[in-house]
């Protein structure tokens, strides 16, 4: 039979006095009320459809589910700890409840909010190491053991602890820069009175913020003296100038489409004679999907040097023209009359400006016609609403008895000079014949 007698002396140890049964009873009493605080907000902020939930749902990582149980926990373990340490009472179980707590907590609000997976393991790896050697009393040999080893670079020294802190910093900054990103984007997104073009621009404009913080605040915590990369800067931005001219450039034209709002996410445009509308935005190129959901990527330099056409800069509306011939002997009028009834019962196709029919050309074998119409809807397609303008007038005109003439040429033989021509022939051919 198995010996229980250690366990139960360790249990025994774990409320030897009078103050350890207290702090295991405001433990039990935190996780109690956790669950009925979580309840409580489920049933109230988080109910279905609220703006709060749908806020959450875009700011954190949907493809996680998202536990409040574990903050509120760690909250309530933190407020009792706090109040009975102003009372004087011993919390070092509390204590150890709490710190345990709340990394956990950090280490799942960073795997819920960031949707990539190195950076939320990487963070959350390292929160768990430092608070579990903070815990067992080693992050002081460990941070004299890292601060007494260093790498020099010339006359610059730096130690492996400050290294250490940088890639942390520069990791969590990066985070952040994300996390502001999403943030920003959940919180302009749904705002119709802020242009597209802006709010791309307050986008990349806070992601490179973040980035260039990120950089030097590394570089400052691992101890580099900045004022003295001066002179290195100055060469390398050189070089980047020399060797990186076209993606400078792009980078430049992207704030420049963005300042100017030639074009904005969602218009449709023609460069190249690639036609699509603009799915989004980069700092190096524009993403123009074409109706057959090709995505063509447009460096942003082309698009402020060469030629565009935008169907919707100032507003949507566009004109189409479905052109048409019609034989000689037909009634014209009563052909422009039946065109201007094809476009009757075409939602897509705009009752102001009216559609006009239009007699445009005599042609070798036709009489050309015009029909114009207008729709605002670009980005549905022009020429799927053309197509069923054609067939429309197809039908009609196949009603009317008015016919769509194939192209016609008169051929007219002069037989006398025919006549003559093969008679010098058959002359010219006795003469050359060989006598028998």
């Amino acid at each position: 039979m198995p010996d229980f007698t250690p366990v139960i002396e360790y249990f025994n140890l774990l409320l030897e006095t009078k103050d350890d049964w207290w702090q295991w009873s405001c433990i039990a009493l935190c996780i109690g009320l956790a669950f009925l605080a979580v309840h409580l907000l489920k049933i109230t902020l988080f109910a279905e459809n609220s703006s709060c939930k749908r806020f959450c749902l875009r700011f954190f990582n949907p493809g996680s589910k998202v536990s409040g149980f574990p903050i509120v926990l760690s909250l309530l373990f933190w407020l009792s700890w706090d109040i009975r340490e102003n009372l004087g009472y011993s919390n070092h179980y509390l204590f150890n409840a709490a710190f345990l707590t709340s990394a956990y907590s950090v280490y799942h609000i960073v795997n819920s909010i960031t949707k990539s997976s190195f950076i939320p393991r990487t963070l959350g790896a390292t929160i768990l190491v430092l608070f579990t050697l903070k815990l067992v009393g080693l992050s002081q040999p460990l941070y004299k053991s890292l601060s007494g080893a260093s790498i020099n670079f010339g006359a610059i020294s730096i130690n492996f602890w400050n290294i250490s802190l940088a890639i942390i910093a520069f990791a969590i900054i990066i985070w952040l820069a994300h996390l502001t990103e999403r943030f920003t984007k959940a919180t302009l997104g749904s705002r119709s009175d802020i242009p597209p073009s802006i709010k791309v621009l307050l986008y990349k404009a806070t992601k490179f913020l973040f980035y260039t913080v990120a950089t030097l605040a590394s570089l400052s915590i691992a101890g580099v003296d900045l004022a003295s990369l001066t002179v290195f800067t100055g060469a390398l931005g050189l070089g980047i100038g020399f060797g990186l001219q076209k993606v400078i450039s792009n980078l430049i034209s992207g704030v420049i489409i963005l300042l100017d709002k030639s074009i904005k996410p969602g218009d449709v445009i023609e460069v190249d004679g690639t036609y699509g509308w603009i799915n989004s935005l980069h700092t190096r190129y524009v993403s123009v999907r074409t109706r057959d959901r090709k995505e063509h990527l447009i460096p942003n330099e082309d698009l402020v040097t060469n030629k565009v056409i935008n169907w919707s800069f100032s507003d949507n509306n566009v004109r189409i023209k479905a052109d048409v011939g019609v034989s000689y002997d037909t009634d014209i009028p009563q052909a422009l009359e039946i065109l201007t009834s094809c476009v009757e019962g075409i939602d897509r196709v705009l009752k102001n400006p009216k559609p006009v029919a239009l007699l445009i050309s005599f042609g070798d074998s036709s009489i050309n016609l015009q029909l114009r119409f207008w729709i605002n809807d670009p980005a549905a397609g022009v020429t799927n609403c053309r197509s069923q303008v054609m067939l429309n007038i197809w039908q009609k005109f196949k009603e009317a008895g008015i016919q769509i003439p194939y192209p016609q040429r008169d051929l007219h033989i002069v037989s006398s000079k025919i006549s003559t021509e093969s008679s010098q022939l058959d002359g010219t051919a006795n003469d050359t014949a060989p006598s028998s």
